[in-house]
């Protein structure tokens, strides 16, 4: 028996296109662009432009459909500036005022500006925009870090280089591959979604587990001697990425218990380079820990006894029967 089928009907079942196969994403996002074209002010000596950007997981192809509905548009606002004449917070403040009032609430945030939508008070979707420089001399692009009010130690221009990684993701594998590393990410963000709680850190963010994807997963397939093509099996590559990430855990110490804890860490492949799974406690890590554990016994017990019910208490109701 084999449940590449069933893993083909989930994938249909969860997947969010890229944004330039998606007319509602493209639309969002535009409405946006537009209000912040029509209202931005900068000082009169600066002349700067923007260019903005698709980012994220609808970008590089590894979007899934949100449980609660709230869709999460990434876009990056890349001016034409010299970084070092300003603060963070001064070139987050000129597109914080264009956009003001767009809708009910526009909030200002340490790593960006997000715009929600609402519908007889219930989230629609937001659009995240990151607002960044680009070094007229060396290329680099950097990140503006600072909530509104926060003091000068507070703020940062951060490297940033979200274009490289979403490139080295793009050009991670080729092909059918590719399309099976895309959906597995996809398989692991939804089981992230129905096993940890949508608030705080508790749950490794999307970033994280496309980070541990890129590099521990490896496309599992054999050839058809009939066809002389790949049978892809997406249930061995889900399993095997799982326990390649289990295998990679180290040992950290947590003083405030004093004891040794389970940790995950992995720099991301381009600037910051920073561990992506750093946000989270150890008591957090402990709990990721323990649910991937539990992941991956669903999966071994699914190809055990071939039976989807293991598959739909891992990835939710979305996993077809039969």
């Amino acid at each position: 028996m084999t449940f590449q089928s069933l893993f083909r009907r989930f994938h249909e079942a969860i997947q969010l296109k890229r944004f330039s196969e998606n007319a509602e994403l493209i639309e969002k996002r535009d409405r946006v662009l537009k209000r912040l074209r029509e209202n931005l002010e900068v000082p009169v000596s600066e002349r700067a432009t923007f260019e903005p950007f698709n980012q994220g997981s609808y970008a590089m192809g590894t979007g899934i459909k949100p449980l609660d509905g709230d869709y999460d548009i990434d876009v990056g606002i890349e001016f034409d500036i010299d970084y070092r004449r300003y603060t963070p917070v001064e070139v987050k403040r000129w597109v914080y005022k264009a956009i003001e009032g767009h809708t009910a609430r526009v909030e200002w945030r340490r790593s960006c500006i997000t715009v929600y939508y609402q519908q007889a008070g219930e989230p629609l979707y937001h659009v995240d925009l990151a607002i960044m420089a680009r070094d007229r001399f060396t290329g680099e692009t950097r990140l503006a870090v600072g909530k509104e009010h926060s003091a000068t130690d507070q703020q940062e221009w951060q490297p940033d280089d979200r274009k490289g990684f979403m490139e080295a993701v793009e050009s991670r594998f080729t092909g059918e591959d590719a399309a099976q590393f895309r959906r597995v990410i996809r398989y692991l963000k939804r089981w992230k979604d129905e096993h940890f709680p949508k608030e705080g850190h508790a749950a490794p963010t999307g970033l994280a587990l496309t980070v541990a994807a890129y590099h521990w997963f490896n496309p599992s397939a054999t050839w058809s001697l009939g066809t002389g093509s790949k049978d892809y099996d997406d249930l061995s590559a889900t399993t095997a990425l799982v326990t390649g990430m289990l295998r990679n855990f180290g040992q950290a110490w947590d003083g405030a218990n004093r004891r040794y804890v389970p940790r995950l860490s992995r720099l991301l492949p381009a600037a910051p380079r920073d561990d992506v799974f750093e946000r989270m406690s150890h008591q957090q890590m402990l709990g990721f820990h323990s649910r991937l554990r539990e992941l991956e016994g669903k999966l071994l017990e699914a190809k055990r006894t071939l039976s989807t019910t293991a598959l739909q208490r891992a990835f939710g109701d979305d996993f077809p029967v039969s």
